[in-house]
């Protein structure tokens, strides 16, 4: 499995993007404080854990001028969950794990889900990369638009019924029964460790092309022109002064709309869609085969969940 990846820090809506993402697959809470959140199984069709592709920076052509990412897609988000979808094969999820209990004599029912308003924004997760628009960084700075959303605290459970949830010391239960039947026939439950690698580690690598570094020092040296002083726009948004106040001050808002401007001057999200696009493409390209299978699995998974839901 992958380790260690860094964070995809250009953009406070990327992060939130991603924050909203990882909410959908996590059941909502329920049972005692160490079980209050199932995360699902990963069954979905991938390889065991492939490297990235070696070799030379791939060419690119010429960069369009983006001032954001409205309307543009990256190459991997073709084969990426979206929100909507997610949020029917948790359902189906849920559901099954409902009638599970149920056929051991056990009313049981979710928390309504809760997260950030950005999960159901119908923004794609790349049109929430690498910068924040104007008017968000005007009034909010680095901090996430939509706030914090503190979950309720899980109700309490009969002991019976959180046994037949998880099982015995955490293992086997309803949750596991229904992994296992969906990993039998094939389902997804979540994003493929192969697409959420393309999607994270080419990010990653696209910071170190030299093409981006040189982006980088243009957009560096502008914010150094408007009184900032910043090596790269993730040391800006990423400057611990800002996690530090539950608001944006006033120099943190002065500092994101500088950094946005000079994104915009510079070019900076033109140059880093065309670079991390062409790193995408090459690792696409090396694992079409493993991709058409996890798209038709995916497909298969949407139809089930239909077929469940609507017997629900």
């Amino acid at each position: 499995m992958r380790t260690g990846r860094p964070a995809l820090a250009a953009s406070p809506a990327w992060r939130a993007a991603l924050a909203a993402c990882c909410a959908v697959l996590a059941l909502s809470a329920c049972g005692s404080s160490d079980k209050d959140a199932a995360a699902p199984q990963d069954h979905s069709v991938k390889p065991s854990d492939p490297p990235l592709v070696q070799g030379p920076p791939p060419p690119v052509g010429t960069a369009p001028r983006l001032a954001d990412m409205s309307g543009q897609r990256l190459p991997v988000e073709e084969f990426l969950l979206q929100p909507g979808q997610s949020a029917k094969i948790q359902a189906v999820r849920k559901a099954l794990v409902v009638r599970c209990l149920k056929a051991q004599g056990i009313d049981f029912a979710f928390p309504a889900p809760t997260g950030p308003a950005s999960a159901d924004s119908g923004r794609t997760q790349s049109e929430m990369r690498y910068v924040t628009p104007p008017d968000v960084a005007a009034k909010f700075g680095y901090h996430n638009p939509d706030g914090q959303v503190q979950p309720s605290p899980p109700p309490a459970m009969p002991e019976r019924t959180e046994k037949a949830l998880f099982g015995k010391d955490g293992r086997g239960g309803c949750f596991a029964d229904v992994d296992a039947d969906l990993a039998a026939r094939g389902m997804v439950v979540q994003d493929s460790e192969l697409v959420v690698g393309i999607n994270v580690d080419n990010m990653a690598r696209s910071m170190q092309d030299e093409r981006m570094k040189a982006a980088f020092a243009a957009w560096s040296a502008c914010m150094k022109a408007k009184g900032h002083a910043y090596a790269t726009p993730m040391d800006a948004s990423g400057d611990p002064r800002w996690s530090q106040a539950p608001a944006a001050s006033p120099e943190e808002i002065a500092t994101a709309v500088a950094h946005t401007a000079c994104m915009t001057e510079n070019n900076v999200v033109g140059i880093w869609f065309t670079v991390e696009s062409a790193y995408e493409k090459r690792e696409i390209d090396a694992h079409a085969a493993e991709l058409a299978a996890y798209k038709a699995a995916v497909d298969n998974t949407l139809r089930y969940a239909d077929s469940v839901l609507a017997g629900a």
